[in-house]
């Protein structure tokens, strides 16, 4: 059997996880963001063929935040130009629905570390890291949409540099701002993610991802952003394959 053979029998007989909510009007986006607008702008009736037109941030649904979308020094670090393969790695899941977070909460390296050291195979440099608030059922289409966004738990300090430290590609998380705990509209610490440690490094942030409570401890991770001429940040479509 050749490599390939092997390749495509393994993705075959993998089990695949959609990590990205449905993109459609009154979903949830950082309050401050451009709105999203999903017009169906010809239609059958009138057209003889059906086409929507899409005007959104790049920062809507499951995305991609690159070193250009907080700093201005980093302006030649946009999504264009990033590695095709950014967002191709094996991947560790941290569960932290047990914790029963509530929004403005913080999750400290130590905790971190000892889900890690429970996974059978540890988070390794050029791994992916997901974040399992356990978020997701507060999420909202439509009315209410906004305490979805405006109330998060986050991460401390210690725990993005703890991530730093491991040599990790890119961090996600369930959450509107990854590692920002935010309540009642409020940020309640800076993201330390975004403007120290993270961002300034080269470590990707993916944020508003789904169904995370549907993945075991290690996963493959594949996602590829828009390739859009000085991007501040993309719409993904990821996957997690489970072998």
């Amino acid at each position: 059997m050749t490599e390939m053979e092997i390749l495509a029998r393994l993705v075959r007989s993998a089990r695949v996880v959609d990590l990205a909510p449905v993109i459609e009007n009154g979903m949830p986006l950082w309050p401050s963001h451009p709105p999203l607008v999903i017009n169906p702008t010809r239609t059958h009736e009138r057209d003889g063929y059906f086409c929507q037109t899409v005007f959104m941030a790049e920062h809507t649904g499951a995305h991609i935040d690159v070193p250009s979308h907080i700093h201005p020094s980093m302006m030649d670090h946009t999504v264009d130009v990033i590695p095709v393969d950014a967002l191709v790695a094996s991947t560790s899941v941290f569960d932290l629905k047990p914790l029963g977070l509530m929004p403005g909460d913080l999750v400290d390296a130590t905790t971190l570390k000892e889900l890690d050291d429970r996974n059978p195979e540890r988070l390794a440099a050029g791994d992916i890291a997901l974040i399992d608030y356990g978020w997701e059922p507060r999420y909202k289409v439509g009315a209410g949409w906004r305490e979805f966004s405006e109330n998060a738990p986050g991460l401390t300090e210690d725990a993005v540099i703890w991530l730093r430290d491991k040599g990790v590609r890119a961090v996600g998380a369930d959450t509107i701002a990854c590692d920002q705990p935010i309540k009642d509209g409020k940020v309640t610490q800076i993201s330390y993610g975004h403007e120290r440690h993270w961002l300034p490094n080269g470590i990707f942030i993916l944020e508003n991802l789904v169904n995370l409570d549907r993945l075991p401890g290690r996963v493959f991770f594949v996602a590829l952003p828009l390739k859009i001429k000085g991007g501040s940040g993309s719409p993904l479509r990821p996957i997690a394959l489970i072998v």
